[in-house]
């Protein structure tokens, strides 16, 4: 897990650098370049060891929600930047539960939040 962010921090790079294949979307994609690491951040954090610092990382990941609902752009953007709110809400919910004691959704909403992240960086990497 310690090499996650920096080979997120290399994708990010790597996507700012090739920029968008649509002109109408070169804004959104630095946008989402820029939440996709912090919502990589923020997975990262939801693992430490306190119920302090997890509750933190959800409460940073629901602000990154909001700020991706956000970002606006053409028709399919606006569809991959819904359901990747959706998903982030999804893992919010779920690590909520964890720091209860009910871990029994959280990989699968892990799992739902990595492959929204990945198709809307797929959408915005050429």
């Amino acid at each position: 897990m310690k090499k996650l962010p920096a080979l997120t921090t290399l994708a990010v790079g790597i996507l700012l650098l090739s920029g968008c294949s649509q002109a109408s979307t070169i804004a959104a994609c630095g946008q989402v370049a820029a939440q996709a690491v912090q919502v990589s951040g923020v997975i990262e954090s939801f693992s430490s060891p306190t119920p302090e610092a997890a509750q933190a990382a959800l409460a940073e990941v629901k602000t990154v929600a909001e700020k991706i609902r956000g970002i606006d752009g053409p028709a399919e953007f606006v569809t991959l930047r819904d359901s990747w709110a959706t998903s982030i809400d999804a893992f919010a919910t779920e690590g909520e539960k964890a720091i209860t004691g009910d871990v029994s959704g959280v990989d699968a909403a892990s799992t739902q939040l990595r492959t929204a992240t990945d198709a809307i960086v797929a959408y915005c990497t050429p």
